[in-house]
């Protein structure tokens, strides 16, 4: 299994220093085979629309909605995330219907952003949940065409459905069934669709309309000052300008297409990686009460971005005590007090993740957590992580 983890080339271990051992006799630090050079940041090298569409659907993750601002009881996240990539909308990825994806895909689309929060009920006549989308397209006429032909393709699959008007916001194509409790909506903003479903306690016209209100209320002053990136400047866009994931060891070539590649190597803010977690209000008021500016994301490692190496040891902490319930504490790496391990108490099988093991390290002011299937992989991978973060930016 480790082999899936280094798809790169082995190399052969680099000593940079000495750790002082019991008796205070040096120890050599283990890094197995994995390189303490930084790489170089070759994923932003170039022209490439593919990863300006990863960016621009980052940026996006950033201004989209928290549910639970509009409706308290939304509060547990349901997925979401990017929506596609450079080829277009992806089904295994997005959260709108294959008529909606198939209108908008002809279109283009640049860039997407995309959730769905609940109240935790499952059941049917109690359960509420509403879902955002927000779909870049190349200039504001594209984008009022999407809209007016995701809501006609949507409206024609059900023959009961209804238009909804929303004086608020009277650009808006809105339509219910008269019988079921659900809405669909979409609005144009400059070169965006801002696409809603949302599903209420009764399927009553005025609670429907209230929903879409607020909703558009909310999402357009969180857009507020945004500026979308122009399609001539969208394949110079860089995902990592700060050289975050530079600083975690290189287990597998970047990837900044295809359906993993949001989730496997990129550069989040706050926000959007916050709309990840079960529950992303609650997660997004711990990254800012650490001072987490941004969280990147390669393969097997996090790094969480802090502004202090003080900021970056309380965060180290809380994940520690975060996870108590999760792992179970196991021997680190000798001679690195600041590196803490643990077990999964569930072993979860076969799963893509190899979080079975986790080390989480501390250094200056950022904290990566790494993850490995086997023990001494991961004493060896948390011991290159920390002599690489030890290196000059």
């Amino acid at each position: 299994m480790r082999s899936r983890l280094r798809r790169v080339a082995v190399l052969a271990p680099i000593i940079v220093g000495l750790l002082v051992g019991c008796g205070g006799a040096p120890v050599t630090p283990d890094y197995g085979g994995y390189s303490i050079e930084r790489a170089e940041p070759d994923y932003d090298a170039g022209q490439s629309r593919a990863r300006g569409i990863l960016v621009e659907s980052l940026r996006l993750g950033e201004r989209i909605s928290f549910a639970d601002q509009i409706d308290p009881d939304l509060t547990t996240t349901g997925g979401g995330g990017v929506l596609g990539d450079h080829r277009n909308l992806v089904p295994g990825m997005n959260l709108l219907s294959g008529v909606q994806s198939n209108v908008a895909s002809k279109l283009g689309v640049r860039g997407s952003f995309g959730t769905i929060a609940n109240n935790g009920r499952s059941n049917d006549r109690e359960e509420k949940f509403l879902s955002i989308a927000l779909l870049a397209f190349d200039s504001e006429d594209v984008a009022r065409t999407a809209t007016a032909d995701m809501a006609r393709a949507d409206f024609e699959q059900g023959g009961d459905n209804v238009s909804l008007p929303l004086p608020e916001h009277p650009g808006a194509l809105s339509h219910y069934r008269p019988s079921v409790p659900t809405v669909g909506s979409w609005l144009t903003w400059k070169n965006l669709v801002i696409r809603v479903y949302a599903k209420v306690l009764e399927p009553r016209p005025e609670l429907l309309a209230d929903i879409l209100t607020k909703t558009y209320r909310a999402q357009l002053a969180d857009l507020d000052g945004f500026v979308p990136t122009a399609q001539s400047e969208l394949a110079s866009l860089r995902i990592d300008p700060d050289r975050l994931l530079t600083r975690m060891v290189r287990t597998e070539e970047p990837q900044l297409s295809g359906d993993t590649g949001p989730s496997t190597f990129a550069v989040y803010g706050p926000r959007a990686f916050s709309l990840l977690s079960p529950h992303p209000s609650a997660f997004l008021a711990k990254l800012r009460a650490a001072s987490v500016s941004q969280v990147a994301v390669a393969h097997n490692k996090y790094l969480w971005h802090t502004a202090s190496s003080q900021a970056a040891e309380a965060e180290a902490a809380r994940l520690v005590i975060a996870t108590e319930g999760d792992y179970l504490a196991m021997a680190g790496v000798s001679g690195l007090p600041t590196v803490s391990c643990g077990q999964r108490k569930i072993p979860e099988g076969r799963n893509a993740q190899p979080s079975r093991l986790r080390c989480i390290v501390h250094r200056g002011p950022d904290v990566v957590t790494v993850l490995s299937y086997l023990a001494a992989d991961a004493r060896q991978l948390a011991a290159a992580q920390y002599a690489l973060l030890g290196q000059d930016r």
